[in-house]
């Protein structure tokens, strides 16, 4: 099994350091392994939706940074970045496009190595990008029989991240958070 893998019949995201992320996975669950002592959590403050973020081992030498959301026990979708930037502070100073562009590729061949080519492209309107930096206004999209694959940049966030997501779960924790905050 290669060193990052998500089951295409299941959902289970197998990383670098040996954990895997069962889509069953609960809070509660993941709280009682080893693996928390070393996650930071953050809850933005939109309780009950808290995020876990942790290293989940190397890739070809590159660290893959992983965050978990729940909303509550749910385990609604988890996310994973490689970090391609050079050692050193990590913040607005340093950002780069090129190196995004290079994160979106690195996620690219890592998707297609596990799952085959997407189910489908598609073309966000950045305005004119570069040649090197146009993959980043093609977001990649695997539709499975459990949920979605995305590997895609975030112009507004500038991050770029693989993003899996279990069914419908996303959705209704929103609608629940709406519901619990009085909202329509």
């Amino acid at each position: 099994m290669p060193p990052m893998h998500i089951d295409p019949q299941t959902g289970t995201v197998g990383l670098p350091n040996g954990y895997s992320v069962d889509p069953s996975l609960t809070q509660d669950g993941f709280r009682a392994s080893a693996l928390f002592s070393q996650a930071r959590s953050q809850d933005h403050g939109t309780w009950p939706w808290i995020h876990y973020h942790f290293s989940g081992g190397h890739l070809e030498g590159k660290e893959l940074l992983v965050s978990l959301c729940f909303y509550d026990q749910v385990l609604v979708y988890l996310s994973m970045t490689a970090d391609l930037y050079p050692p050193g502070p990590k913040d607005w100073s340093t950002y780069s496009l090129a190196v995004e562009a290079a994160i979106k590729d690195f996620h690219d061949r890592l998707l297609e190595q596990t799952l085959g080519k997407p189910s489908r492209s598609d073309q966000l309107p950045y305005g004119e990008l570069p040649a090197a930096q146009a993959t980043l206004a093609h977001p990649h999209i695997w539709e499975l029989p459990w949920g979605t694959v995305h590997s895609a940049y975030d112009s507004k966030g500038g991050d770029t991240s693989i993003i899996v997501k279990y069914g419908n779960r996303h959705d209704e924790a929103n609608k629940a958070f709406r519901a619990r905050r009085g909202g329509s």
